[in-house]
């Protein structure tokens, strides 16, 4: 079957962070991920040990903003969402937008979601940043975080519960949606005002960080 393409774009206004679940020893306590390999296309030029957006983390926002979209309102314009919670639709023909979209363990996707990589004149003045300052343990392109853990009970700061973390700075990130031509256009447009409600990406939204400008913002490759 052949793919739609669409790129999508992340315009961050706060310090986002996307964890790898590793820290350094005696110094920070969780890392963001970066990039482990060349990409060699053109338009997804990520370097090695830049920092990245997994497309596993967009489609996940994805879909629960699309989730709670079809939930809110009844079924309209074709769209719509399984009603039972505890039923998954297992048949491609009939299945819900939703599913049909981000699939499930009996219907493959119809949607899949690039890692979202810094826009070029970023990678550019991080290159140049990384490269003056090459630092083994600290890169010089992301801030370092500190945090607490608190008491639900007391409501007040727990001993010996201080962290750190990495924050990437308020940046913009791109990546591509690759669409089945079986996705109607009625659910490509259902697709790209959801997205638009996206507030957030990353770790401890609560926090502040993460905070999108105008949600996931998705075109046409080429426009």
């Amino acid at each position: 079957m052949p793919l739609r393409e669409c790129v999508y774009y992340l315009r961050f206004r706060t310090p986002v962070s996307v964890f790898t679940g590793l820290g350094i020893a005696g110094l920070l306590d969780r890392t963001v991920v970066r990039a482990a390999k060349w990409r060699p296309s053109p338009s997804q030029a990520g370097e090695k040990g830049l920092p990245y957006i997994p497309g596993s983390t967009v489609k996940g926002r994805l879909r629960f903003f699309a989730d709670r979209m079809l939930r809110s309102a009844p079924p309209s314009g074709g769209c719509w969402l399984h009603p039972d919670k505890g039923v998954i639709c297992k048949n491609l023909d009939r299945a819900c937008t939703s599913c049909k979209l981000f699939g499930n363990p009996a219907i493959p996707a119809l949607l899949q979601v690039s890692d979202a990589l810094l826009d070029p004149t970023w990678q550019a003045l991080i290159r140049t940043s990384l490269a003056g300052n090459h630092n083994p343990v600290v890169c010089p392109d992301v801030e370092i975080r500190p945090g607490i853990a608190l008491s639900r009970k007391r409501r007040t700061a727990l001993g010996d519960h201080l962290f750190f973390d990495e924050v990437v700075p308020p940046l913009t990130f791109s990546g591509k949606l690759l669409l089945d031509a079986r996705v109607a256009r009625n659910e490509r447009n259902f697709l790209i005002a959801a997205a638009t409600l996206v507030d957030g990406l990353g770790s401890r939204k609560c926090a502040g960080r993460g905070r999108l400008e105008g949600g996931i913002h998705i075109a046409e490759a080429g426009i």
